[in-house]
C-alpha cells in the first residue's frame, strides 16, 4: 500500500506546492525545492521518507522562522488534502516542538484538510500535560475534524505512527476524552473512539471491559462504538466480551465441507459451511473462521476473520467462503500444512487441515 501511497507525492503535486509557496512567499526558492525532489534519490524513497524529504526541502527553500513559515503554510494547505496534506503536520513536527502554541494552532487547520494524528504525537512525549489539554480542548470542538484529532492522535497504538508508550502503561488520562466522544453523532468520529478502545483492550481488557459494561446500554451510538472496540476481544474469545453481548455456546450442529484440500496462490482455499439445530431456539450467533498460517520457523500462526452476526431462528443457515493465499506486504506464505477452524459464539465446532503447495 504504502509504495501506492508515495505515488501521490509526485511531480505534478511537487510543482503546485511550490507554485504555491511562492505566492505566498516571494522569497521562496522554487528551483531549489524542485530540483531537491527529484532524481534517482527521490526515486527510491518510500512514503514516510518522501515526507520527511518534502518537510525538509520546504523549509531550506522557505529560509523563514518557525513562526513566519506556518504563516505560509497555513493558506497553502488548504488544496491539499489526504496523503499529500501529511507533509504539512509532518513539518510541524519536524520544526515546531519548540512552539508548542503555535505548533498547535497549525496542527488543529491542518487536521481539517488531511491529519495531523502522527506529527501530535511528539508534542505528547515533549509536552504531555500541555498536549493532552490541548486534546481534550479539541475534544469538545464543533469541529468534526478536531474531535476526530483529539481521539485518533492519542491512541496508545496508532498504526504507523510511534507508539505513546506512557498511555499502554496507564491509559486513564484518555478516558475523559472517550468519555466526551462516546455518543459523537458523526462516524468518523465513532470509528476513532472505537479503534482508540481497541487499542488500549490489547494491555488493559479488564479496563475496557469496565468501561464497555458501564457505558453500553445507553445510546445506539455507544452500542456500536462498544461492539467495534472490542472486535479484538471477541477475535480472542474474551470471555467478559462474549457474556456481554450474549455470545454463548450452543447445542447447534456445524458441518464443514473442505471443497479443496491443496490450495496455492493460484488456488484459494474453498470451503462450506451449514448450521443446523432446535427449531425452538434463539440465540444470537457470531461466526468466524480462524487460519493457522504456517510461519517460516514451522509453527502456525493464528488469524480470525468473521463470516457473520446473526440470530438463529431455528432454519439452516448456510455459508460459503474462498480465501486467497497471496502473499501481502503484511503476511508472506509459506508451504506446508495449514489448520482451519470454524468458531461459533468464541468455541470451535469444526475444523480441518489443508496443504499450502
Amino acid at each position: 500500500m504504502a509504495s501506492l501511497l508515495k505515488e501521490l507525492l509526485n511531480q505534478a503535486f511537487l510543482q503546485q506546492l511550490a507554485l504555491l509557496c511562492q505566492q505566498q512567499c516571494t522569497a521562496f526558492n522554487q528551483s531549489y525545492f524542485l530540483q531537491q525532489t527529484q532524481g534517482p534519490y527521490w526515486d527510491n524513497l518510500e512514503l514516510k521518507a518522501r515526507i520527511r524529504h518534502i518537510s525538509c526541502s520546504l523549509h531550506q527553500s522557505m529560509n523563514l522562522a518557525y513562526t513566519d513559515a506556518i504563516e505560509v503554510l497555513i493558506p497553502v494547505s488548504r488544496h491539499f488534502s489526504g496523503v499529500p496534506g501529511f507533509v504539512f503536520s509532518d513539518y510541524v513536527e519536524v520544526y515546531g516542538l519548540e512552539h508548542p502554541d503555535t505548533s498547535f494552532r497549525a496542527l488543529g487547520h491542518f487536521t481539517c484538510f488531511s491529519t495531523a494524528e502522527f506529527a501530535i504525537r511528539a508534542f505528547f512525549q515533549r509536552y504531555p500535560e500541555q498536549t493532552l489539554a490541548q486534546m481534550q480542548a479539541w475534544a469538545n470542538s464543533d469541529n468534526l475534524h478536531l474531535r476526530r484529532l483529539a481521539s485518533e492522535g492519542a491512541r496508545p497504538r496508532l498504526p504507523w505512527g510511534m507508539a505513546l508508550k506512557s498511555f499502554k502503561q496507564d491509559p486513564t488520562p484518555l478516558l475523559p476524552i472517550l468519555e466526551q466522544l462516546k455518543t459523537d453523532a458523526e462516524p468518523y468520529v465513532q470509528r476513532s473512539v472505537a479503534n482508540h478502545l481497541n487499542d488500549i483492550s490489547k494491555d488493559h481488557p479488564e479496563l475496557v471491559l469496565a468501561i464497555a459494561k458501564r457505558w453500553f446500554g445507553q445510546h445506539s451510538i455507544t452500542d456500536w462504538i462498544i461492539k467495534h472496540g472490542l472486535r479484538g476481544l471477541l477475535k480472542q474469545a474474551h470471555p467478559g466480551a462474549l457474556a456481554l453481548f450474549g455470545l454463548q455456546q450452543l447445542p447447534l450442529q456445524v458441518k464443514l465441507d473442505m471443497l479443496n484440500a491443496t490450495v496455492s496462490a493460484q488456488q484459494p482455499l474453498h470451503f462450506c459451511i451449514t448450521l443446523s439445530g432446535p427449531a425452538e431456539l434463539e440465540a444470537k450467533l457470531r461466526l468466524e473462521y480462524k487460519i493457522g498460517y504456517r510461519k517460516k520457523s514451522g509453527q502456525l500462526q493464528y488469524k480470525v476473520f468473521q463470516l457473520s452476526n446473526k440470530t438463529w431462528s431455528g432454519q439452516n443457515l448456510n455459508f460459503e467462503r474462498q480465501q486467497p493465499f497471496l502473499d501481502l506486504t503484511t503476511r508472506k506464505h509459506y508451504p506446508g500444512q495449514h489448520h482451519l477452524q470454524i468458531m461459533l459464539n468464541g468455541h470451535c465446532y469444526a475444523e480441518s487441515f489443508f496443504e499450502l503447495i
